[in-house]
């Protein structure tokens, strides 16, 4: 029976069959290059316009999205891993600029470039010494408490904001957030996070995570998603809105943004590593960050496929957070701020949620 199975389906010749599986992989490769090279070579450029900088600190500067004085204030924390213009990724495709153009005053957290001001940053310093200051700032120019959105890590820098500064904060939306590193205790998340604090020791020696070290660790999660979305680039019509979004999310991709060697470690090892968020032992300028310290009403938006964020890892700030209200979404990580069903699937359902919180 093998062998009849093994004659159908190599022929006659075997080695005509191998030559013939080469010859497919070489064709596709070079149709991969033929599309890196058509992005490398495309003259799109990105006409977003800057907005205007209300605080700055270090490398940390404080973006006025707001149009209007009576707009009601929203205080965006993006991750610390990229830069935060994946929330304004195009002036037709923004998530910030959509908000303001529904009614709504959006500030944002620019983190920059670690500098000289930051190498010996670790997490509990972006909390204290720029996500506070800047909260106030954001509620001394509207009179008005904001309402603090967080996207992904910056989702988890937001709970510890909303438990250290809870009287500045009149609500809490928390996007593709991470919170159960372990995800339950499931044995591939906990053997993740110990090959995760393998990467310690030259962190330690080069000083500092590096954006293309990061990249690489995203990467890895879908091997073949590089090769999967050049093939599709290169047959797309570089002047329609599906090929510019492309171009400027790897515009976005290829930014890449170092982390310092403290945060990193505090990353890799006590949230990847030993989980502390989830048990309770995660401490920032001595208290300790859980969730039935979050008083404030909560929306959390989770992902049902989300490579970078595992919904277990979200679900549970939904579950530990008593006035929380939950948002599932089938988009993925990035796709929850720029897919063409971002507005319809997450960006309406945040907006809607927040209208109780207006006045």
């Amino acid at each position: 029976m093998k062998t009849r199975i093994a004659s159908e389906v190599l022929g006659d010749d075997p080695l005509k069959f191998s030559t013939a599986i080469d010859g497919a992989i070489a064709r596709r490769f070079s149709f991969y290059q033929e599309g890196i090279k058509k992005y490398q070579n495309a003259e799109f450029v990105n006409k977003r316009k800057a907005m205007p900088t209300v605080w700055t600190k270090g490398s940390a500067s404080l973006l006025s999205y707001r149009k209007e004085a009576d707009d009601y204030p929203l205080f965006v924390i993006p991750s610390l891993v990229n830069r935060y213009y994946i929330l304004d990724l195009l002036k037709e495709n923004s998530f910030l600029r959509w908000l303001a153009n529904e009614g709504w005053g959006p500030y944002v957290m620019d983190w920059g470039h670690p500098g000289p001001a930051e190498s010996n940053f670790g997490l509990e310093d972006y909390i204290v010494q720029y996500l506070l200051p800047a909260l106030k700032e954001v509620e001394k120019g509207s009179g008005k408490k904001p309402i603090v959105i967080g996207y992904c890590m910056g989702g988890t820098l937001a709970t510890a904001l909303s438990v250290l500064a809870q009287p500045l904060v009149k609500s809490l939306v928390l996007i593709a957030s991470p919170w159960d590193f372990h995800e339950k205790e499931d044995q591939r998340a906990i053997q993740q996070g110990r090959w995760l604090q393998s990467l310690l020791p030259w962190i330690n020696t080069v000083g500092h995570f590096s954006g293309e070290g990061l990249q690489s660790l995203f990467a890895s999660l879908d091997p073949t998603l590089s090769l999967r979305k050049f093939l599709n680039f290169r047959q797309l019509d570089v002047d329609t809105e599906q090929a510019k979004v492309f171009i400027s999310l790897e515009d976005w991709l290829n930014d890449g943004v170092s982390l310092t060697q403290k945060v990193a470690c505090e990353c890799l090892q006590e949230w990847y590593g030993e989980n502390l968020t989830e048990k309770g032992h995660w401490v920032v300028s001595g208290e300790k960050i859980t969730l039935n310290k979050v008083r404030v009403p909560t929306l959390s938006v989770v992902s049902d496929n989300d490579r970078i964020v595992p919904k277990v890892s979200s679900l549970a700030l939904s579950a530990g957070i008593d006035r929380s209200t939950l948002v599932e979404t089938p988009l993925g990580h990035i796709g929850i701020m720029v897919s063409r069903n971002a507005q319809s699937k997450v960006w309406n359902p945040i907006m809607d949620w927040m209208e109780q919180f207006r006045s």
